[in-house]
């Protein structure tokens, strides 16, 4: 992290920041084309700024109000999220504005859990019941007892509640169950994080390859807008993944790979590049620490090896290699997001780290550039690149084991698998107080059976949703949470190629009896006895604003402020230090060594289905995400309504399955609802492909309920030894017609 260093001290005043701001980063010169300002009336409408949350990646928005009602929004120009563009999922928030199945007002169980019961609360009422629970098991647990799961915007302020009570049982599901090995992967080589943005150069690139990073069709919005630049200045696409998808349609060579053999390709690449002098010398010998090592060790490894392990012919691995080399520098190497797979991610990720290294992509155009900062940290939760490793920073025993199970862990992202794990055994202290906002554990958590136990074992669950979620159908108290378009949220400052700060107005008031997390957190800190410890938004916006020297009406005018950054400081002369031991790229890990680990990438064979079984893969369906957008109808409509299972043409016909077919997904005693079959010539022999995030249970998501299956349920339990994070794609089912 490029960090610039603002004191408080130093910012006192907002025009001494501007000055000291400006001198260091610059704000960027080119003014939005959007003169929409906040609180301004035109012929009675009123324009407000906010950022979309359909899915994380936040894209800018401008909001049109009439009549106190937001009637249409459309992107910010100058947000590096979105450039002015909208996907169909932040088209559709309009839909879940004013969706009838939304929470409208807080609930409080009276019937069993699960069961659906509840009754009407006041917001004193529920706050009370949440208050009187908390102080009951704080005195006899301790404040340890309580846990956090988390996602979203809101996240933070329920981060500020459990600080306050005293614990860091904190889990933020994007990392243990979506991308944390990947995070690990690239700190233990680069001594940095990828972040939740990653700094992949698509839009200079000359060639770009994606290893089951299905880009295109995950649709965040700018990055894929950076691609596709790239694309349309003639760079060349290479694609890794055992199913033809939408970011596949688009490559120059398509890789169709043996399930969990993908470490095993980026090998036989290593060892390719290395026998055959590819690699940048001047960057290994200044910048790489362990070539030796690493050389010796790929020595053995052959493209004829490579064939056998991935499925995929020597020759396209070979070509693929040498596009990359004939680009290199400006090329890169991308890892999948979704790195919670097979048990062996983090080498995996270590693996391609090591591969863009040998190419001297390093702050480069075209590769990797450099991750900018402002220097403060806003009130959101700090992405994994600015946390610090090591279970030196833990003054207490966490429940999920981060920081002493898994010393490589970030401070405050935690692992959700390993604390539902405690929450299960009471070790190594009972867990009896959970929190979830803006995530649906009962959706993505292997093994729906498994999941409920873990339920009953808690004395209280808290869930604060925009819809009675599957998860909230468990929960003893709900808080309904207003949607992104009727609420205020403390300003984000964000770090990427080009620093920003957003802000987010809400653009009407609520129409149900709801608020934003942030209100929730701050009237219930007071309940449990903490008002004077909790920042307002008003308080958090004018500290940072004040710090930033960012002037309020730029905000409201555009929606966001953009400072410049140095994204290719080694392309301009830049002698460039890694924040590892030994200040270079660690090929070889003295850190993973010393705690047990190979220190080089080491392959093992994965498990292999047997003849009557499939890999199950999961997967990002383009017009939804993770469990939060299935009950939309604008989004349904899109695909039908329907949900199928994919299936390769030819291991259906052997086993007499047609298309439009039936089935139910099988696995020891556990059998799915049936689901139809969608028969593809691009899915892996061996493989079935399942999106996520359907077969929802809760009765009150009138438009999902039940439509399509759980691939979730079907997950494996696995953990990655190095993360802790999941490993859910070690895992076979059948499939028999329903």
């Amino acid at each position: 992290m490029d960090k610039l260093k603002l004191s408080r001290r130093k910012f006192i005043k907002g025009a001494a920041a501007a000055t000291a701001v400006g001198a260091a980063i610059g704000p960027i010169k080119a003014l939005s084309k959007n003169d929409k300002v906040s609180d301004i009336t035109e012929g009675g409408v009123t324009y407000k700024q906010t950022w979309c949350e359909m899915c994380f990646w936040n894209c800018g928005l401008t909001m049109e109000v009439l009549d106190g009602k937001v009637q249409s929004f459309e992107g910010q120009p100058l947000n590096p999220n979105n450039y002015g563009k909208m996907c169909a999922r932040g088209q559709s928030g309009l839909y879940q504005l004013n969706d009838p199945d939304r929470l409208k007002h807080p609930l409080i169980r009276v019937g069993k859990r699960g069961e659906g019961k509840f009754k009407k609360a006041t917001w004193d009422e529920a706050y009370s019941y949440i208050a009187d629970k908390v102080n009951y098991l704080k005195d006899k647990y301790g404040p340890e007892t309580f846990s956090l799961i988390a996602h979203g915007t809101g996240e933070h302020a329920f981060i500020t509640v459990m600080e306050l009570l005293g614990s860091h049982n904190v889990a933020i599901p994007s990392y243990s169950q979506c991308n944390g090995s990947r995070e690990i992967g690239w700190y233990l080589t680069y001594g940095k994080a990828l972040s939740g943005h990653e700094c992949f150069d698509g839009e200079h690139s000359k060639c770009m390859m994606f290893v089951g990073r299905n880009v295109l069709e995950s649709l965040h919005v700018g990055e894929a807008q950076n691609v596709v630049k790239g694309l349309s200045k003639g760079s060349k696409l290479i694609y890794v993944d055992p199913r033809f998808t939408k970011t596949a349609a688009k490559a120059d060579y398509f890789l169709q790979i043996n399930p969990g053999t993908d470490l095993a390709l980026i090998l036989t690449m290593i060892s390719y590049v290395i026998k055959n002098n590819l690699y940048d010398e001047k960057f290994v010998e200044n910048s790489c620490y362990g070539f030796d090592e690493l050389k010796e060790y790929v020595s053995s490894i052959s493209l004829g090896w490579g064939e056998k392990e991935t499925g995929i012919h020597a020759k396209i691995i070979e070509e693929a290699t040498l596009e990359l080399a004939k680009s290199a520098p400006h090329c890169f190497i991308m890892p999948p997001r979704r790195t919670t797979r097979y048990g062996d991610d983090t080498q995996f990720v270590r693996a391609i780290a090591i591969l863009n290294a040998l190419f001297g992509n390093w702050e480069i155009p075209g590769g990797i550039y450099n991750i900018s900062s402002v220097g403060i940290k806003g009130a959101r939760t700090p992405q994994v690149c600015e946390m610090d490793f090591g279970h030196e920073k833990y003054d207490f025993k966490r429940a999920d084991g981060a920081g002493a199970d898994y010393p490589i862990s970030p401070e405050n992202l935690g692992l959700e698998n390993k604390l539902m794990e405690a929450i299960l055994t009471e070790k190594p202290y009972p867990v009896k107080g959970l929190f979830v906002y803006g995530t649906n554990m009962v959706m993505h958590m292997p093994d729906l059976e498994r999941t409920k136990k873990i339920i009953d074992n808690l004395d209280l669950l808290v869930c604060c949703d925009i819809y009675l979620s599957d998860t909230a159908l468990y929960s003893d108290v709900i808080l309904p949470e207003s949607t992104y378009l009727e609420r205020d949220d403390p300003l984000t400052i964000q770090e990427d190629k080009y620093p920003f700060v957003k802000i987010r107005e809400a653009g009407m008031k609520p129409l149900h009896d709801t608020k934003g997390a942030w209100q929730i957190s701050e009237e219930l800190a007071a309940k449990l006895g903490f008002k004077e410890k909790f920042k307002s938004i008003d308080e958090y916006n004018k500290e940072y604003l004040d710090l930033l020297g960012v002037p309020m009406e730029k905000l409201k005018k555009d929606g966001v402020y953009v400072f410049e950054g140095k994204p290719y400081r080694r392309a301009e002369g830049f002698n460039i230090a890694f924040p590892t031991k030994s200040k270079k790229v660690e090929l070889y890990s003295k850190q993973l060594e010393l705690l047990g680990h190979d220190p080089i990438p080491t392959y093992t064979p994965p498990d292999k289905p047997k003849k009557d079984e499939y890999t199950m893969l999961t997967g990002r369906h383009s017009f939804h995400t993770h469990a939060r957008t299935q009950n939309n109808k604008w989004l349904l409509a899109l695909h039908n309504y329907e949900i199928n299972l994919i299936i390769n043409s030819i291991r259906a016909k052997e086993n007499g399955i047609k298309d439009g077919d039936y089935v139910k997904v099988v696995q020891g005693d556990k059998k799915s609802d049936k689901v139809k079959v969608e028969l593809c010539d691009g899915i892996h022999y061996d493989a079935i492909y399942l999106p996520y995030g359907f077969g929802h249970i809760s009765k009150s998501m009138k438009a999902s309920y039940r439509l399509g299956i759980n691939a979730g349920d079907f997950n494996s339990n696995e953990t990655d030894p190095i993360s802790g994070s999941s490993a859910f794609q070690r895992s076979f089912v059948k499939i028999e017609k329903a």
